[in-house]
């Protein structure tokens, strides 16, 4: 699947109405089951995010921290949220103090944040009145920080993603001691963000009770256009 948005600004562009099939099913008619939690994360144009949005994800998620990799000036920002409809929009923080986090949720009248469990998990009461998405790695050994650790600071969450380091056998890792990260996942709805082929994101998110998965967004071929046949294989995967 291929999308191609005009190179235009976003200033000059109409707004964009979602018109995927899932808000036009209605529910008594639904035969799958309810689809899950999505987040799509790192958006730096507008063509991801048209995209997303048409595909009515739940966040659209922007890096929001100065001098990081992938950061989007935040008046950018702004400026693709007011031609998209439907997700939450999410800032990004990876390092930031909280305080900068906390004034940049008000500033730009952001939905959720997210924010890293080692990073800021001591401080999340700060964040208080402010949706809040807590990013957890996982690498070859396991979660980035004690499991009781992160049960604090799940009661402070209100959506828990599981970020996988590239080249992590998800698999392999959730099968040895299945019932451990099924209780983790229960703490809060919990994504998981990690790369597994399209066809395997089912069994996950059933056999692990995950709410849902997290996305990333990625650089366009050229300005406004851009494939997405491997998200959209997933998308079907997980649409039945």
């Amino acid at each position: 699947m291929w999308v191609i948005v005009s190179p235009q600004t976003p200033q000059t562009l109409k707004p964009f109405k979602p018109s995927i099939h899932r808000r036009l099913n209605p529910p008594v008619q639904q035969t799958h089951p309810p689809l899950p939690l999505i987040k799509a994360s790192r958006i730096a144009h507008l063509t991801d995010a048209r995209y997303f949005a048409a595909r009515e994800v739940n966040y659209l998620g922007f890096n929001l921290e100065e001098g990081t990799e992938g950061y989007l000036d935040p008046m950018y920002m702004k400026a693709i949220r007011e031609w998209v409809e439907g997700p939450k929009i999410a800032g990004e923080f990876l390092q930031a103090p909280i305080e900068v986090v906390r004034e940049s949720a008000a500033f730009f009248g952001l939905d959720a944040v997210q924010v890293s469990a080692v990073a800021h998990g001591d401080r999340l009461a700060d964040l208080g009145g402010v949706e809040v998405i807590l990013q957890i790695g996982i690498g070859q050994n396991g979660l980035e920080l004690p499991a009781e650790t992160l049960k604090q600071y799940a009661a402070l969450s209100d959506v828990l993603l599981f970020e996988a380091t590239p080249g992590v056998d998800i698999q392999t890792l959730f099968a040895a001691d299945p019932e451990y990260w099924r209780n983790l996942f229960q703490l809060k709805p919990s994504l998981l963000q990690a790369d597994v082929p399209a066809a395997v994101w089912p069994e996950l998110l059933q056999t692990y009770h995950l709410a849902g998965l997290g996305l990333i967004g990625s650089e366009e071929e050229q300005t406004g256009v851009k494939s997405f046949d491997e998200i959209e294989e997933i998308f079907e995967t997980i649409d039945g």
